[in-house]
């Protein structure tokens, strides 16, 4: 109606601690704590209850190691720690870095489509996809994960295709091997490449 509106965003505060998390550990490694309006000796005292860097004697603190893809730290803890990042994949089983270069699904995924950073699961990507397609256009968001609603939605975006018979095809990742469990007629070649009928969004 014209009116500006605020567009928002459910992974902004993500991207915001994403910007700011390695200003802080920078000031925590060069030891600045001077701030214009806070007592430095507040900060110095609070910024230092959990350690953020590595000390070993006699060497240069090390900074913390980030994960590239979901931007957390990743060994916060001693070693076998439940709460330390996996060393190749993130918390929603997608690996880090893809080995043939294709772009890797967006952080974070709904839990049960990727596992062990290396098997993908269709049975559960098209429970996903019903769902995601129930709850826009008859239900309601209602309690859905914002944050995880719309990295799944960019990804059936970026890798499907709506050929001219109707059938609907979603690309499937060189990287990521599929659940022996799928019927082999659920998967097709086209262009060379391997792809999954979504049946449910062909019959709409």
């Amino acid at each position: 109606m014209g009116p500006s509106v605020i567009q928002k965003n459910p992974q902004a505060l993500l991207r915001a601690l994403g910007d700011i998390e390695p200003k802080l550990m920078n000031c925590i490694i060069k030891d600045q704590y001077i701030s214009k309006r806070n007592n430095e000796t507040f900060w110095h005292h609070h910024c230092s209850v959990v350690p953020l860097v590595k000390e070993e004697q006699g060497k240069k603190p090390q900074k913390a190691q980030t994960c590239s893809r979901c931007q957390t730290i990743m060994y916060p803890g001693p070693e076998n720690l439940p709460l330390n990042h996996k060393r190749s994949y993130c918390a929603d089983g997608v690996k880090q870095v893809s080995k043939s270069g294709e772009d890797l699904p967006p952080w974070p995924q709904p839990q049960g489509l990727f596992s062990k950073g290396r098997t993908y699961h269709p049975h559960t990507f098209l429970l996903a996809v019903q769902c995601i397609y129930e709850c826009v256009f008859m239900q309601g968001l209602g309690e859905m994960d914002l944050l995880k609603m719309e990295a799944f939605v960019k990804l059936l975006a970026s890798c499907t295709e709506i050929h001219e018979d109707g059938t609907v095809l979603f690309r499937l990742f060189t990287d990521f091997i599929v659940d022996l469990s799928t019927p082999c007629d659920r998967i097709i070649t086209h262009d060379d490449k391997q792809w999954l009928r979504i049946n449910f969004l062909q019959q709409l």
